[in-house]
C-alpha cells in the first residue's frame, strides 16, 4: 500500500467510465498497466475518478498470453457508452483483425467515446476499422514493417512512444502504455496527481524520444554476434567517453565499413546513431533528475558543448535541454510541492 498523501481534490468533474476490450490472446500488461495506473489515480484523489470495466464480445472471461483469466463485466455489443475505450494489444490481435463484431463495437465507440485509447499492437485492431486513415498513430516496433504494408492510409509515427491524433490516443511497446496513461491523468487532473501516481510505480513520468532507443537495447541483447553485443555494452556503460567510429571498430577487431554495416543489419541504426541515444539517455537522466548546469551536463554526458547537446536534442525530442528540464526535471517539482 502506498504511504503517500492523497491529494485532496473537490469532485468537479464526473467519473470517467472506462472500458477495457478483453479478447482471447489479450497481453497481460497491456491491461494491467493503463488500468493500474488509473486505480492508483483513484486513490491519489480520494474518489474514482475512472470507474474500470473489462468487455467481451458476449461478457464471457477472456485468457491473456500468460494463461491468467480475466473475469469481463458485460457484452461489448449491449454496453452502454464510456468516456474512454481502451483496445489492448497481444498475440490474440491477428485473428480480430478482420472480425466483424470487433469492427462494429470500434465504430460505435468512434461515434460515442471521448477518447480511444490503443496500446501496443492494439493500434492494429483500431486501424482495422479504418478509424486511423489520415491520422497519427504508433504500435510497436515489431509490427512497423506489417502495419505500413496493410494500412498504408495511417500517418505511422513508428519511432514516437505516444500518439494523440483527434480523440485516438497511441501507445508503442507494451509499458508504453503506462507512459501514455500517465499522460492522461495529467490532461484530466494535472501534473502533480500524475507525478504521484508514477513515483508510487516507480516509473518515469513521462519518457521522451523514439520506442527505438528502447528496442535498439533489446535487439542487443539478443544479437547472436558477441562482438557486437559486447560493443554495444561497453558503448551502453560508458557513452561519455570519446568513441570515435575507428575505435568501436578497433574493439570490434573489425573495419570501420564492416562495423557500420553489421549495425544497421544487427540494429536498424549506425555506431554513430547509437552512440548519441546512448549520450542523449543519459543527459535526459541529469536533466531530469540533478540541478546540474546544462554546460555541466553536456560535458558529463559526452556532447562535449552545449550547442552540440542542443542540436541532438531539438533533432531527436523537438525541445532544447532546457524546457525539457522545465516540463520533465523531477528536481524542480519536488522544490515546487515543498
Amino acid at each position: 500500500m502506498s504511504d503517500m498523501p492523497i491529494i485532496i481534490q473537490n469532485q468537479t468533474k464526473p467519473a470517467r467510465q472506462v472500458a477495457i476490450l478483453g479478447f482471447e490472446g489479450v497481453l497481460l500488461l497491456d491491461v494491467a498497466g493503463p488500468a493500474q495506473v488509473f486505480g492508483s489515480a483513484n486513490a491519489m484523489l480520494g474518489w474514482p475518478a475512472y470507474v474500470l470495466e473489462m468487455v467481451s464480445e458476449q461478457g464471457e472471461d477472456c485468457v491473456t498470453d500468460t494463461g491468467l483469466r480475466l473475469r469481463c463485466d458485460q457484452s461489448f455489443a449491449t454496453r452502454t457508452p464510456a468516456h474512454d475505450v481502451i483496445i489492448p494489444g497481444g498475440p490474440g490481435v491477428d485473428r480480430l483483425l478482420d472480425d466483424t463484431a470487433v469492427r462494429n463495437f470500434l465504430l460505435r465507440a468512434e461515434a460515442e467515446a471521448e477518447r480511444i485509447i490503443s496500446v501496443c499492437s492494439g493500434s492494429l485492431l483500431t486501424a482495422s476499422a479504418g478509424l486511423l486513415d489520415g491520422r497519427q498513430a504508433t504500435t510497436h516496433w515489431e509490427r512497423a514493417d506489417m502495419v505500413q504494408r496493410r494500412f498504408a492510409a495511417v500517418r505511422w509515427s513508428l519511432d514516437q512512444i505516444f500518439t494523440h491524433d483527434g480523440k485516438f490516443h497511441c501507445s508503442a511497446g507494451v509499458t508504453a502504455g503506462i507512459d501514455l496513461s500517465l499522460a492522461l491523468v495529467e490532461q484530466d487532473h494535472g501534473r502533480a496527481v500524475a507525478l504521484r501516481v508514477a513515483r508510487e510505480m516507480v516509473v518515469f513520468m513521462q519518457r521522451q524520444g523514439g520506442q527505438s532507443q528502447f528496442s535498439v537495447p533489446l535487439m542487443a541483447q539478443s544479437t547472436t554476434s558477441k562482438r557486437l553485443s559486447s560493443l554495444y555494452s561497453r558503448i551502453e556503460a560508458n557513452p561519455a567517453a570519446s568513441w570515435t567510429v575507428k575505435e568501436m571498430a578497433r574493439f570490434a577487431g573489425t573495419t570501420e565499413r564492416t562495423l557500420h554495416r553489421d549495425f544497421v543489419q544487427e540494429f536498424g541504426q549506425t555506431p554513430s546513431r547509437i552512440l548519441e541515444e546512448g549520450r542523449m539517455s543519459l543527459a535526459r537522466t541529469y536533466l531530469e533528475r540533478s540541478r546540474k548546469s546544462v554546460k555541466e551536463i553536456a560535458s558529463l554526458s559526452g556532447f562535449g558543448t552545449e550547442q552540440k547537446l542542443r542540436r541532438s536534442f531539438l533533432k531527436r525530442l523537438g525541445v532544447p535541454p532546457s524546457e525539457y528540464r522545465m516540463r520533465f526535471g523531477q528536481m524542480q517539482d519536488e522544490a515546487g510541492e515543498s
